[in-house]
């Protein structure tokens, strides 16, 4: 029983602090507004709320937003540039409650000292060309969204560069507003939203002033290009500044994989691993090794390159192969298939469970609207009760060549 009337008088003691908290909370709320509309001289630890530019500005936004009290917001506004004449979210926010009284030429007076006030600072700016642009203040816009974006970065870039392509649909006006200094992330922001128009624009300046150090941008918007079906587009740019000689990329694996482009993409697969291997005295060429672990029954599709052809040719693929102990009825194999076009499906036979360096062989067609097709490692699943791979693979000098004979829809047939 004494212990139970412990428990509730502390209890109760609990509640009384909170309730007694809450109290002094809403006695001091109550009091900061008062005094906010009191002329009385104040020199209680309340009256310094009246000296803080920042809550003076919450205050006058909450009267202007919610309230539709122009006059009061002004005068917060004011007061708080009284405690601080350099605040600029007070400047901003009298300038829109000018513009809201019809006060234009006070207005964009406000924002022309606004702008002085902010020159190189970061703080603010974005704040700032919203207001620019709610005013339509396309010259005061264009300077803030051009240092925020060459300057400042993270999601007031990408805010910025947002509010910047929606200001100039055109391409070409957007790219002399924000200058040349912006061009590389005008790119990157058309690569990331698939905007092509925009992006060949871009190109074609970024082109002539040299890609220098700019090699993982170029491979970003190739594959921008295919996935939007731009393929001769892509594939141009691709010959011209990757790979103008032969039609298969990194053929020996000397290199790491793309992943991207017209390039090697080495995908993951539970129940296998791969690595690149360099030539060693037993005679093995740099190549490419997948080894099976014999966990899963894999479906192996995600090794493969994008090739850029001619249309309406024959082709002849080849490549060395070495395998050692692979298991099951299904073994890899090579594949190819059109790249967002159709052409005949053609692919080799399996490899054999164990074999030295060998030369994989196979002819195929492209048809005269194709620009690219796929070249697969390629291995289905298997429907046998043992049907987990195990073993090993090497691939390496793969060739894509001409065989001088011109494709015909009649031999798709």
């Amino acid at each position: 029983m004494m212990t139970s009337a412990i428990l509730d008088k502390t209890l109760r003691f609990c509640c009384f602090l909170t309730l007694l908290a809450l109290a002094v909370l809403q006695l001091r709320l109550a009091l900061f507004e008062q005094s906010e509309f009191s002329q009385k001289a104040d020199f209680s630890s309340h009256h310094k709320y009246q000296s803080n530019p920042y809550l003076l500005s919450w205050l006058a936004k909450q009267k202007h937003l919610f309230d539709a009290d122009l006059d009061t917001a002004q005068k917060l506004y004011q007061q708080a540039l009284i405690a601080n004449p350099v605040y600029l979210p007070a400047w901003l926010g009298l300038a829109e409650v000018q513009i809201d009284k019809h006060q234009d030429e006070n207005a964009n007076a406000i924002m022309d000292y606004s702008s002085e006030l902010a020159t190189d600072i970061k703080r603010w700016r974005w704040d700032k060309a919203l207001v620019a642009y709610q005013f339509g203040r396309k010259d005061i816009l264009t300077a803030d969204l051009s240092y925020i974006i060459q300057e400042i970065g993270g999601k007031q870039r990408n805010d910025a560069l947002r509010m910047a392509f929606s200001v100039w649909p055109d391409p070409f006006e957007l790219q002399e507003s924000l200058g040349s200094e912006n061009l590389i992330h005008l790119f990157r922001y058309a690569i990331r939203k698939k905007k092509v128009e925009e992006g060949l624009v871009f190109w074609e300046t970024l082109e002539a002033r040299g890609i220098q150090d700019q090699e993982k941008e170029v491979l970003a918007f190739i594959n921008m290009l295919l996935f939007m079906g731009e393929v001769k587009t892509a594939s141009e740019i691709w010959k011209k500044h990757f790979n103008p000689k032969q039609f298969i990329y990194n053929a020996d694996f000397t290199q790491k994989p793309l992943q991207t482009a017209f390039g090697w993409r080495i995908g993951k697969n539970k129940g296998a691993s791969w690595k690149l291997q360099d030539a060693n005295s037993k005679g093995d060429p740099p190549r490419l090794h997948l080894h099976f672990n014999r966990k899963n029954n894999i479906n192996l599709s995600n090794i493969l390159q994008i090739v850029p052809l001619q249309g309406g040719k024959i082709y002849a693929l080849r490549a060395r192969v070495k395998t050692a102990k692979l298991t099951t009825d299904q073994r890899p194999y090579l594949d190819v298939y059109g790249y967002k076009c159709k052409i005949p499906y053609r692919k080799t036979e399996m490899v054999e469970s164990d074999q030295e360096w060998s030369d994989q062989y196979l002819l195929f067609d492209v048809s005269q609207e194709c620009s690219a097709v796929v070249v697969r490692l390629r291995r289905p699943e298997s429907t046998y009760i043992d049907n987990k791979l195990a073993g090993d693979i090497w691939l390496t000098d793969f060739e894509i060549a001409e065989t001088g004979e011109n494709f015909s829809s009649l031999d798709g047939q």
